[in-house]
């Protein structure tokens, strides 16, 4: 029988093979010529891994999401702000209109959205270990193990994305090691509206193991999270900037901060290693920021003048773009415009590093929970000299939260001294700016 159909084939006329000939031709062709994103078939490949680090001497383990598309060759780390964690850049909520994970995928880039330290999934240390520089020699750590192949891909490009702290610790790691392709700061400038920070975030706070979700934790009293029902101070009030199903989520995953991260990080603009940052980099900020717009601050309304304030801070190479995302507070990717800042981050992302050859518009890829690393036991020497810490941070905080006339749940905090916003603006900001932008090599005397 099969012979019969071979010689029936064979009989048709020769012209008839011919156009079936060019016809199987043509259709390898075109779909050669059809690139991968239109396949619509790949998916985007995700997995928990963790990264063993060192933390101010002490080991600890960076948790994170690592997600890449076939073929990805750029990685983008994701660093969340204060009281955050990895969630922030891919809130288990309308995903497509909030997760920048998704979006960078979509466009191939593969993301590793980390659990900064002391975070999520990702060791909780003592609050002495805690400090900001121990934060951003453990993200330097883990951009280490992309580029070297550690967590299964080497990474040739890198960009460094960071969300308020998150967006310090990127600008501070990016300026100290130098290994990074671009960075990507968002709600955060080189000024900042001190009295905000003081009574919207630190006056929202209370130590964790006051709060239900954290008492089991273990934590030390400088370990702080934010009063039940005050998440809604990083966002613009209104339904037409703001989902509250956005919100309630956000509270009901909230994370923690660290009182010695916090106080040790306030002298990053002064110290200013941008100043020798040679790299494309973007700032974003929402057009209402209440942590970023006020005196002596950047332009909160124009994206050139947010260009121009930043430019100065970083080295004389560098290309320095602003973006300022209208009717947005700041928690740029949890509000309703975060498709246009992810959009602006993306296009930026395409234009100065590129995402290679990878597949883009992939499906997107899920990653199942792991249970968090275990916290390994410190010594007695780290005991005493964090209950010697302790006892020093805690009740300054506690007297910055009387002088906030914090009242939970009933609108924003008030400033009891006339003038103290000015005040604190003015010197802060001043001293960033003029020194924040002095030439590194007179600093040092060298």
């Amino acid at each position: 029988m099969t012979l019969k159909k071979n010689r029936h084939s064979l009989s048709r006329p020769r012209s008839w093979r011919v156009a079936v000939l060019l016809a199987g031709v043509l259709l390898v062709a075109g779909n050669a010529a059809i690139p991968a994103s239109a396949a619509g078939t790949a998916a985007t490949d995700c997995k928990n891994v963790t990264v063993p680090v060192t933390a101010a001497g002490q080991a600890a383990t960076i948790a994170g999401t690592l997600c890449t598309p076939p073929g990805a060759t750029t990685v983008q780390i994701l660093i969340h702000g204060w009281s955050y964690s990895r969630y922030y850049w891919d809130i288990p909520y309308q995903p497509d209109t909030y997760s920048y994970v998704r979006a960078a995928n979509k466009r191939g880039y593969a993301t590793l959205d980390i659990d900064r330290l002391g975070d999520g999934q990702s060791t909780h240390p003592l609050s002495a270990f805690d400090n900001f520089y121990a934060d951003v020699s453990t993200v330097h750590q883990v951009i280490t193990a992309l580029r070297d192949g550690r967590l299964g891909t080497g990474f040739g490009k890198v960009i460094e994305v960071g969300h308020s702290l998150g967006g310090i610790v990127t600008m501070t790691e990016a300026g100290l090691y130098k290994d990074v392709d671009a960075i990507m700061p968002t709600a955060i400038a080189h000024s900042l509206n001190y009295t905000n920070v003081v009574t919207k975030i630190i006056a929202d706070d209370y130590p964790s193991v006051l709060d239900p979700k954290f008492t089991a934790a273990g934590l030390d009293p400088a370990y702080l999270t934010s009063y039940p029902g005050t998440r809604g101070g990083f966002y613009l009030d209104g339904p037409s900037a703001t989902d509250p199903g956005v919100v309630a989520k956000d509270e009901q995953l909230k994370e923690t901060g660290n009182l010695v991260e916090l106080a040790t990080l306030a002298a990053y603009n002064v110290l200013n290693v941008d100043r020798t940052l040679n790299i494309p980099v973007l700032t974003v900020v929402g057009q209402h920021d209440p942590f970023i717009c006020g005196l002596l601050g950047p332009s909160c309304s124009d994206s050139q003048a947010l260009a121009a304030f930043e430019r100065p801070f970083y080295g004389p190479n560098a290309t320095v773009v602003g973006d300022v995302v209208p009717n947005t507070a700041h928690d740029l990717q949890l509000e309703k415009s975060a498709p246009e800042s992810n959009a602006t981050m993306l296009d930026f992302a395409d234009k100065y590093v590129g995402a290679g050859n990878a597949v883009r518009n992939t499906a997107p890829g899920a990653a199942a929970p792991v249970p968090a690393p275990p916290n390994p036991a410190p010594s007695l020497a780290a005991k005493l000299v964090n209950a010697v810490v302790a006892q020093a941070v805690v009740p300054a905080i506690t007297l910055l939260q009387q002088a906030s006339n914090v009242v939970p749940g009933l609108g924003d905090n008030q400033d009891p001294i006339p003038g103290m916003s000015a005040a604190l603006s003015t010197i802060g900001n001043l001293t960033d700016s003029l020194v924040g932008t002095f030439p590194e090599g007179v600093i040092a005397g060298s």
